[in-house]
C-alpha cells in the first residue's frame, strides 16, 4: 500500500479534542487522525450513494403499485365472471327470467362476493 502526506491545519480547540480523545482510546493523535478522515469520506460516500439507492427503490415499489393494480383487475374480474356464470346457472335451474334479473343478481352476486372478501 502507497501512503501520501497531506498537510492538515486544525483550530487549536479541535487539536486539544483529538489530542484528549487520542488519550482516551490509547492511540496517537495521528492514528485517531487517519481514523477520522476514514469514517468521514465513508460517510460523504454514504451521503452520495444514498438518493441514487431511495430512486431506485421509488422506482421499484412503483412498478410493484402498477403490477398490483393490474392483478386487482384480473381478480375482480375473475369474480364477476364466476359470480354471473353462478346467476346463469342459477337461472337455467330454476324458472325463466329476463336479462334486467340476470343482471341484478348478477351484480348482488358480485357485491356480496366482495363483501365477504373484505373491500367496501
Amino acid at each position: 500500500m502507497k501512503f501520501v502526506q497531506h498537510s492538515v491545519r486544525l483550530p487549536l480547540a479541535l487539536d486539544k479534542a483529538l489530542r484528549h480523545e487520542s488519550q482516551r482510546l490509547q492511540v496517537s493523535p495521528y492514528a485517531l487522525l487517519q481514523k477520522c478522515v476514514r469514517s468521514g469520506l465513508s460517510e460523504l460516500s454514504d451521503e452520495q450513494t444514498a438518493p441514487r439507492f431511495a430512486a431506485e427503490i421509488a422506482q421499484e415499489i412503483g412498478v410493484l403499485a402498477a403490477r398490483l393494480a393490474h392483478v386487482e383487475r384480473l381478480v375482480e374480474r375473475s369474480l364477476y365472471v364466476s359470480t354471473a356464470a353462478y346467476a346463469y346457472a342459477r337461472i337455467v335451474a330454476g324458472p325463466r327470467a329476463d336479462e334486467t334479473t340476470i343482471t341484478s343478481d348478477i351484480n348482488a352476486a358480485f357485491n356480496r362476493q366482495l363483501k365477504l372478501a373484505g373491500d367496501s
